[in-house]
């Protein structure tokens, strides 16, 4: 646990003293994964698929705010649709106009949820955006996670139907238009998705603000509980019983992920709660404060002593002042044997 808490403080002092660079980092990886990912799934235009417009557009993203990433993706998404569809196109680019007012207008302006929803629903844990919006944000955060479920959705249903919107160009229009609304707006297991993720987040925020020991663990397990329970309730409701397996490799991964990273963001040392009672003219408070797990920063000097500097000079305080330089050194040396058996 002690070494487990250096890290974490070795960590946040080097983030703190290239927050600039390791955010802008940061930022490119997400925005690297993101739009190979839609090339990945995608692939209708050649011209877009090419490394170097991936490259070009992750830096753009990378010295911006994460609103500029999902325009960016957004974008991408659309011309590869119209590469294959026309119609496809015209309908994405309605639905992504009305997420992007309710993430405007409701969201809590996470930008990374949105765009790292997808990335990790492709690796098959999703599970984890909905209680990563519960503990570390309010919970209307999950609507970002929202937006970036539909998006997910609208890029699976569309790659697993990509023959059959080819061929409705040769079909009239209208029956273009249904066939596409039909494949993204009727899919029932995204409503499934939608509504577990929105149901967890609100229970991890509920439990995470409960006044007892543990509780952003707790919340971290509940979220994922109740997310398993959902989704695989509604695969088995639905038929898709081997999808169950896959649903729990994830909702454990996604378990582990939240928990190492709930004890880097959120743990609390138990053992030092203090009680604090006072009062004003209208009313008592009653206040339990939980200090922050955190070691002290080791802070290691090192002096170098050039004999060159020292030799051939007598010491003019004589025996006694040796004497007590010696004294001296071996109390420090004792100090020092001491803080060492502390720290392990």
């Amino acid at each position: 646990m002690i070494q487990l808490l250096k890290l974490r403080e070795r960590f946040f002092r080097f983030v703190g003293r290239y927050e600039f660079y390791v955010m802008a980092a940061v930022r490119f990886v997400i925005a690297f994964a993101a739009f190979s990912l839609i090339n990945s799934v995608t692939g209708y235009m050649d011209v877009l698929s090419d490394y170097p417009i991936v490259l070009v557009f992750a830096l753009i993203s990378s010295f911006l705010p994460a609103g500029m990433m999902m325009f960016l993706g957004a974008v991408l998404i659309l011309l590869q649709f119209y590469a294959l569809s026309a119609v496809l196109c015209l309908i994405t680019a309605i639905i992504f106009i009305i997420l992007f007012c309710v993430y405007l207008r409701f969201s809590d302006r996470k930008g990374l949820y949105t765009v790292l929803t997808p990335v990790l629903g492709v690796l098959g844990i999703p599970y984890v955006m909905p209680v990563a919006s519960g503990l570390f944000a309010e919970p209307y955060a999950v609507i970002s996670v929202v937006c970036g479920e539909v998006a997910y959705f609208i890029l699976k249903r569309v790659s697993a139907g990509s023959a059959l919107f080819s061929a409705s160009n040769d079909t009239s229009t209208t029956s273009t238009v249904t066939f596409a609304v039909t494949e993204i707006l009727a899919d029932q297991e995204m409503y499934l998705y939608l509504a577990a993720f929105v149901i967890s987040a609100v229970a991890v925020y509920c439990v995470r603000r409960l006044p007892v020991d543990q509780a952003h663990m707790a919340s971290v397990v509940v979220g994922t509980v109740i997310q398993f329970a959902i989704i695989g309730g509604g695969e088995i409701f639905f038929g898709n019983t081997q999808e169950l397996i896959r649903i729990l490799i994830g909702c454990a991964v996604s378990l582990v992920i939240m928990l190492f990273l709930a004890f880097m963001m959120r743990s609390l040392d138990y053992s030092r709660v203090e009680r604090v009672q006072f009062e004003d003219d209208e009313y008592y408070y009653y206040v339990k404060a939980v200090p922050k797990a955190s070691v002290r920063p080791e802070d290691r000097q090192v002096k170098h002593i050039h004999s060159s500097h020292t030799r051939g000079k007598k010491n003019p305080r004589g025996k006694k002042a040796r004497a007590e330089d010696s004294r001296r050194s071996g109390e420090e040396s004792l100090e020092e044997q001491v803080m060492r058996e502390f720290r392990e």
